[in-house]
């Protein structure tokens, strides 16, 4: 809470034309607003603060922020889920920061229990940033849901180059009408799972036949991950010539290649674009650590508000723990990586609309 001489700038409007207006009955002095004619009290203001800051940035739990604040669990949650409430989508805060994101977005959801039922959250990553443009709670990933998001992203101004997913044929079906002119990449590690997953559990093995089955995964993972469109190339004719695959009634999987050999081979021609999704599981992964210890939500409301206010954290938070070719982004958070001086920011304070 920001102030002047003897003036305090009030949370609502953000005005300094403010007056001291007596005392709560705990004795903490409470101002009046003269802009927006508001009342507030800085102390319980703080109090709410800290322990978003405790919930979000320490990963401690409701139990543990009450006691360390002097107030009940359901006190702190109450407190926290009001700055939810108020706290602004990913789009909102996307629209007003403006990050210069690479282009490449891999779209995923995440399933989470809101009361009886179970629901998803949509969302977008930046492959290079690994920060998140847009995200929605939707009730299922039909779609409709998906065509939601999509056209949410618009409102965005990502700079689309390209777009990679899990493979959800309601995902690539509304991507391809939202977005018919954008590269598709089809995730080469989930096609590679269907086919190991046909392979082993609905596949009839002719007999003498067993070798071939783990031949053909061998050959299409090296076709999946070819180093070039050529040896790519390569590999799925030398899969098509095989007569041991035929012999074997391996046809129709390398039909269901030859159906999704563009898509699967998109990443070549397009310099930058990754050809997993994986990067879009590691932020589900990591957002998860927090939603999973919540062991549900109450209702679409307050998921809702405690998700905008996790994911805001996720996109303030620098990495720690980044490896290999990506060790150069600990230190960092997905904003700074987008090019936005976070040192300006107080993630708590930004996270806030302002109140009319």
């Amino acid at each position: 809470m920001e102030h002047a001489k003897h003036r305090c700038r009030c949370p609502f409007c953000h005005g300094l034309e403010t007056q001291r207006y007596g005392r709560t009955s705990g004795g903490h002095i409470r101002w009046y607003c003269k802009q927006c004619a508001r009342t507030f009290t800085p102390y319980y203001q703080q109090l709410n603060t800290n322990g978003t800051s405790l919930y979000f940035d320490s990963e401690a739990s409701y139990r543990a922020v009450g006691r360390n604040l002097g107030i009940s669990p359901k006190a702190a949650w109450r407190r926290i889920i009001t700055l939810g409430f108020n706290c602004k989508t990913p789009m909102e805060a996307s629209i007003e920061l403006k990050p210069n994101w690479s282009g490449y977005l891999l779209v995923d959801g995440d399933s989470l229990v809101v009361g009886s039922h179970r629901e998803s959250l949509l969302l977008g990553v930046d492959a290079e940033s690994q920060d998140i443009p847009h995200a929605i709670l939707a009730e299922n990933e039909d779609g409709e849901n998906w065509m939601q998001f999509l056209l949410g992203l618009k409102h965005v101004d990502y700079p689309l180059k390209g777009i990679i997913s899990d493979g959800d044929p309601a995902v690539q079906e509304t991507i391809k009408v939202v977005f018919p002119d954008v590269p598709y990449q089809y995730c080469a590690r989930h096609f590679e799972k269907e086919l190991y997953r046909y392979l082993k559990y609905q596949f009839t093995q002719r007999r003498g036949y067993w070798r071939e089955g783990e031949r053909f995964l061998d050959t299409s993972k090296r076709f999946l991950y070819a180093p070039n469109f050529e040896s790519a190339q390569h590999c799925f004719r030398s899969m098509v010539r095989d007569r041991g695959f035929k012999e074997a009634g391996l046809g129709e999987l390398i039909d269901k290649i030859r159906a999704n050999f563009k898509d699967l081979t998109r990443h070549h021609f397009c310099p930058g674009m990754p050809r997993t999704s994986n990067i879009a599981e590691g932020v589900i992964s990591r957002l998860d650590s927090k939603i999973n210890q919540a062991d549900g939500y109450k209702n679409h409301e307050t998921a809702w508000a405690t998700l905008k206010m996790l994911i805001m954290r996720y996109r303030f938070k620098v990495f720690t723990d980044c490896r290999n070719g990506n060790k150069h982004k600990n230190g960092m958070s997905p904003l700074e990586i987008a090019g936005i001086n976070v040192s300006a920011f107080n993630w708590i304070t930004f996270s806030q609309k302002l109140k009319e």
